[in-house]
């Protein structure tokens, strides 16, 4: 009967995940209610499927694809996505069209929120479970929030018949309304998990603090925030520092590469994967001389735009402001992968690095993007030998486009394939690393620049890096604690939100997104010369926010466009 029951829930489930309206429910929906609500494990086995309503980062397409941070979607990088084509990017795009799958999920947080109350379960197990479906429901509306701004807030469980009209809350109503989800949560729930313990990925009180932390910085931020409103920057810095005071319950591991291979003591919050249950990022994303897929077609792999922002292990940037060679930091642009921030070493494949050499087969271990010439004519132009170096795309189509593979997240030891289950690397949703940043940056805004520069440097000591000296302030301090965002958290999904939530997206969104060519000479020196992969368009505003699909607006339920898609 148990496994009838199941088989119930799960063709519920995948009936209401097909439904053209996110408000409808239909009657299979109702079928097992009886007996579902009385069975404890059952109840529980509901639970655990909610947690897939939050998506994870290790989808086809990686949130890289549509930054600067990477060569990846044409059709994004060309900002030629709008509302009759954004349901192109759901599943494999990390759900940025996140509307339809997000209040599927919320429907069915709000079943149970309705039916658990006539539950058999006993109450100790009751109230854990509740507080876990708040907290994910918060998590829900959080990524719809950061998409598209204020949205309906719906409670109910609607029926065929009842096609109420649904408007648009606030920004401040959807934002107040998860932190009260989340203060409801969390007494009901645990501290936290240990690493390694078998529940390490479930809701905890230390999650839901986190969530707060990145809600309120987000809220805080000039596209939020338009009147620079300090109350708002104090809520962001209380709400970072009260994850920091948990004290010793988390700490930054001793390499910042470790700290995406496994499940570790500076994660707050992940989604958990084995080598059976697993996800693909590894095969998709090494390039084809390892047998993978290079992000399909040389894509989603480091821009050149990513890889300049990179320091000097000294501490100083490579180029100034204008594009010109910061000759004080000792960068050689025809020369320049030496001497560089620790972590580009950790993130990278870069020409002539070594990286899994056993998974390369019969190729040299040396990573190699070279393209052979002769020389170069009296324009200027290379001469081509078609002696070429084993990783570049002239030799495998599945081979970096822009001269760069990453290195982050990708699995040290198991076999390359799509066939062996999986890779077990957790997607991040929070660490200490990110609320160091999140606090770092609240605190400058407040004009406690000696406490913001003081957090800023607890991630580059463990980078390796020397502290940001006390002469960078003011504007210049705020560039800097961004710019050790963007390195530090490069791949986990931040930079998609943050050029837009700091309004700098007009600028960074609008540059051409380059790789590097590098020429071997027959003596064997290499010439570095940058190529411009996609020219992007000048920034519309209308790019801040995600479209709803048309299809979805067509049918007249009340709910507004996002701002400036009408």
């Amino acid at each position: 009967m148990k496994k009838r029951i199941i088989l119930m829930i799960t063709l519920a489930m995948s009936m209401a995940g097909c439904n053209d309206n996110f408000l409808d429910i239909t009657p299979l929906d109702r079928i097992v209610d009886e007996q579902v609500w009385q069975d404890e494990n059952l109840v529980t086995l509901y639970v655990n499927g909610l947690y897939d309503g939050v998506p994870h980062g290790f989808t086809t397409n990686s949130w890289s694809k549509y930054t600067d941070e990477a060569y990846g979607d044409n059709t994004w990088l060309m900002g030629a996505w709008n509302p009759d084509n954004i349901t192109g990017y759901a599943a494999d795009a990390n759900y940025i069209d996140y509307y339809k799958r997000a209040y599927q999920y919320i429907r069915r947080c709000n079943i149970f929120l309705e039916e658990i109350g006539t539950s058999s379960v006993p109450e100790a197990n009751r109230s854990a479970l509740t507080a876990q479906v708040k907290f994910n429901r918060a998590f829900i509306y959080a990524n719809l929030l950061w998409r598209y701004g204020g949205m309906p807030i719906v409670e109910h469980i609607y029926d065929l018949q009842d096609r109420e009209k649904i408007s648009r809350n606030s920004y401040q109503q959807v934002l107040d309304y998860i932190v009260k989800n989340l203060d409801e949560a969390i007494p009901a729930l645990p501290e936290k998990y240990a690493p390694g313990n078998i529940s390490f990925g479930r809701a905890t009180k230390h999650a839901a603090l986190a969530l707060k932390s990145r809600l309120y910085l987000y809220s805080a931020s000039a596209l939020n925030n338009t009147t620079n409103d300090k109350a708002k920057w104090q809520l962001a810095a209380d709400a970072a520092k009260a994850v920091i005071d948990l004290g010793a319950a988390y700490k930054l591991v001793d390499r910042y590469e470790n700290a995406f291979l496994a499940v570790n003591e500076e994660i707050i919050y992940a989604r958990t994967f084995n080598a059976i249950n697993g996800h693909l990022y590894t095969f998709t994303n090494v390039n084809g001389t390892y047998g993978g897929w290079g992000g399909f077609g040389g894509r989603n792999v480091p821009s050149q735009n990513f890889i300049e922002q990179y320091e000097m292990a000294n501490g100083m940037l490579p180029l100034n402001a204008d594009g010109t060679v910061n000759a004080a930091s000792g960068y050689d642009p025809q020369n320049p992968f030496v001497n560089r921030d620790p972590r580009f070493y950790q993130t990278v494949i870069y020409n002539g690095d070594t990286f899994r050499p056993e998974a390369r087969g019969s190729a040299p271990a040396k990573y190699d993007v070279t393209l052979g010439v002769s020389g170069f004519d009296a324009a200027g132009k290379p001469i081509l030998n078609n002696v070429n170096g084993i990783d570049n795309p002239r030799i495998n189509g599945d081979n970096s486009l822009t001269g760069y593979s990453w290195k982050k997240f990708i699995d040290r030891s198991l076999p390359i394939s799509r066939s062996n289950g999986g890779y077990p690397q957790p997607w991040i949703f929070f660490r200490l690393g990110e609320i160091y940043l999140n606090y770092a940056e609240a605190l400058f805004e407040l004009g406690n620049e000696t406490e913001a520069r003081t957090y800023v440097n607890l991630i580059r000591k463990r980078a390796g890096l020397p502290d940001l000296a006390a002469t960078i302030t003011g504007a210049a301090l705020r560039d800097r604690i961004r710019h050790e965002r963007q390195i530090e958290l490069v791949g986990e999904g931040h930079r998609f939100f943050d050029v837009r939530r700091w309004k700098i997206a007009p600028v960074s969104e609008a540059k051409h997104i380059r790789g590097v060519e590098i020429y071997k000479l027959p003596d064997g020196k290499l010439v570095f010369e940058n190529k411009v992969l996609i020219e992007r368009p000048v920034w519309n505003d209308q790019f801040y926010w995600i479209p709803i699909p048309r299809t979805e607006i067509n049918k007249d339920s009340g709910l507004e466009q996002s701002p400036l898609w009408n």
